[in-house]
């Protein structure tokens, strides 16, 4: 099995910092830097549940020759528990790379969640445990004999979007988003520049200004610009 190890260094209070922050306002920081990390087209499994995480990225390739049985993969062993795995299949859907014993496994082994670009199955299972599942499809066919492991800790593509082992990835009701690593530390500052603007537009609202004007004393154009930003006109 192929992989790499991430460069960067992967600091929890990153993960701290991410926790307090929904993907809208983390969204809108990235396009602020004109980095595209919207992972569109995957769904909350389990509602109500969100995960952060440095990505632990798993490709899948199709089998191309039976000889003999192919099982599902065994890399879940190797993950830490700080990480949320980012499972590619590459959007294929017609058969899962995640179900019951994986989820298990997972829970006991503490890990904050997985992505997958393809399907997943036991569902009920899933949600049940409670466990942060966001994939693009949901379907019951096995993947034993149809795909095999390529790869772990290596770069992915998923939905359009590369995402590096050592990514910050922040899924929630909102949808999936991956941070580059090297940019998280800028990107959680302007997500909470962005969050502490919309809480001033809607104070302002509830004061009696009108939503234009709102918006236009808040710098709703450059949501991402800190107070004293907005003060000094930088």
């Amino acid at each position: 099995m192929n992989a790499i190890t991430s460069p960067v260094r992967q600091d929890p209070a990153l993960l701290k910092a991410c926790e307090a922050l929904d993907t809208a306002s983390l969204s809108d920081a990235l396009d602020s830097l004109g980095i595209s990390g919207g992972l569109a087209g995957l769904h909350q499994q389990v509602p109500g549940t969100r995960c952060v995480g440095f990505a632990y990225t798993v490709l899948y390739e199709p089998v191309q020759e039976r000889s003999g049985f192919r099982n599902a993969a065994n890399y879940i062993d190797d993950v830490p528990s700080d990480a949320v795995i980012v499972s590619s299949n590459p959007g294929r859907t017609d058969c899962t790379t995640w179900g019951d014993i994986l989820t298990h496994v997972a829970v006991s082994r503490g890990i904050r969640g997985t992505l997958i670009d393809g399907a997943a199955r036991d569902i009920d299972t899933v949600q049940r445990l409670g466990y942060p599942l966001f994939s693009r499809a949901r379907f019951m066919q096995s993947a034993k004999n149809r795909v095999q492991l390529k790869a772990a800790q290596v770069p992915v593509q998923v939905s359009g979007v590369t995402v590096h082992p050592g990514d910050l990835v922040v899924c929630d009701s909102s949808g999936c988003l991956v941070i580059p690593a090297g940019q998280a530390e800028e990107v959680i500052r302007r997500a909470r520049a962005v969050e502490q603007t919309e809480r001033d537009i809607i104070q302002s609202v509830n004061e009696g200004y009108s939503l234009e004007q709102a918006r236009a004393l808040h710098r709703y154009d450059q949501p991402w610009l800190s107070s004293g930003e907005k003060r000094t006109g930088a």
